[in-house]
């Protein structure tokens, strides 16, 4: 699907952009580089349970998976296109306007999404999975 990319964050320092590290002080994370944010947000999700459900017309959104394991599931509002990943700690998925996207808790997991648009309640539009 084009209308998200999915990227594992190089474990290393030694470059400028997004990156993660792990050193004795523990992880460290530069999940965005050079970008404009205007909404972030960290949100926990349990094994078994789910977030997401809807798509956004405006809002682009960036989900950064800091530890934890989840089902990630996108569906192409125009096209009907579907695509289904496990995700873990050091994914950064990019989901485009018009993508429909669902998170399960395959295990507890902890995840930051940002935007470069602020947040709109009105631009969420329920989609069912099933």
């Amino acid at each position: 699907m084009d209308r998200i990319s999915i990227e594992k964050l190089p474990e290393t320092k030694e470059i400028d952009g997004a990156k993660r590290w792990s050193e004795e002080r523990g992880e460290f994370a530069q999940i965005s580089y050079r970008e404009d944010i205007g909404h972030v947000a960290v949100f926990e999700l349990k094994k078994g349970h789910f977030r997401g459900s809807h798509f956004h017309k405006e809002k682009e959104e960036v989900f950064y998976v800091v530890g934890g394991t989840i089902r990630a599931v996108f569906l192409d509002m125009d096209t009907r296109e579907r695509e289904e990943n496990i995700l873990g700690k050091g994914n950064k998925i990019r989901v485009r306007t018009g993508v429909a996207h669902i998170f399960y808790g395959i295990s507890d997991a902890l995840v930051v999404e940002y935007s470069p648009q602020y947040y709109d309640k009105r631009d969420a539009y329920p989609v069912e999975f099933s």
